[in-house]
């Protein structure tokens, strides 16, 4: 996501392609359901859907200072986790948001 790579199944539920285009409209982002893109692909997992649209719900929540994106607030995702997501997934959920803050920051900082 961070790279700009995502592509959906072909077969993609309409409402999934629906709520995707609507995020990236919250990011400012236009989204086009043909694109193809000739680059490494991104593929998500089954069991990672409902982690992945949690993650993708946090996308307003970068800080930023003068280089770019510094990390995330801690207590809007504190909060979300508390609102969204089931109580028994706090803790996976929290650890595999800072695993992916981690590699958004990474390639963001490859590409300056």
């Amino acid at each position: 996501m961070a790279r700009g790579q995502l592509i959906l199944h072909p077969k993609a539920e309409e409402e999934v392609v629906d709520e995707l285009a609507e995020q990236f409209a919250g990011l400012g982002l236009r989204f086009e359901e043909d694109l193809v893109l000739d680059q490494d692909e991104f593929w998500l997992w089954p069991d990672n859907e409902e982690v992945f649209w949690f993650w993708a719900g946090l996308q307003t929540q970068w800080l930023v200072g003068m280089a770019g994106r510094t990390g995330l607030n801690y207590a809007s995702v504190e909060s979300d986790l508390r609102m969204l997501a089931p109580k028994k997934k706090h803790r996976d959920y929290y650890l595999l948001i800072k695993n992916m803050e981690q590699a958004a920051l990474e390639e963001w900082a490859s590409k300056r």
